[in-house]
C-alpha cells in the first residue's frame, strides 16, 4: 500500500487515457469519431477538419472527454465553438 503523502502508484489505467470529441449535443463527434491518445491529438484533428470546411460554413460546437477507469467518459470540455486562427489571405 503506497503511503498516504507519497506518489500514487502507477495504475494500468492511467496507460491506456483515451480522449474523444464530441458534438454540441455530448455524443461522440459525427465527423471526428475516434479515439485520441493526448489532448493535443484530439484538438489537432478538430482544427485540420475545421481548416477543411467551406468558408463561411457555421463552426460547429467541439467538447472533449476523457475515459474513465471503469469505461465510461468524462466530459473535460464542454461543447463550444473552437477557436483557431484564420488563414491570412492573399493579397
Amino acid at each position: 500500500m503506497a503511503p498516504l503523502n507519497g506518489p500514487l502508484p502507477f495504475s494500468r489505467h492511467q496507460a491506456t487515457r483515451a480522449y474523444r470529441l464530441t458534438d454540441a449535443f455530448f455524443h461522440p463527434h459525427p465527423h471526428l469519431d475516434g479515439r485520441f491518445d493526448s489532448i493535443e491529438e484530439a484538438i489537432a484533428e478538430a482544427i485540420g477538419w475545421l481548416a477543411g470546411l467551406e468558408p463561411g460554413a457555421v463552426q460547429a460546437s467541439i467538447g472533449l472527454e476523457v475515459s474513465t477507469s471503469n469505461g465510461d467518459w468524462r466530459t473535460i470540455r464542454q461543447p463550444m465553438q473552437l477557436l483557431c486562427p484564420l488563414p491570412t489571405p492573399a493579397l
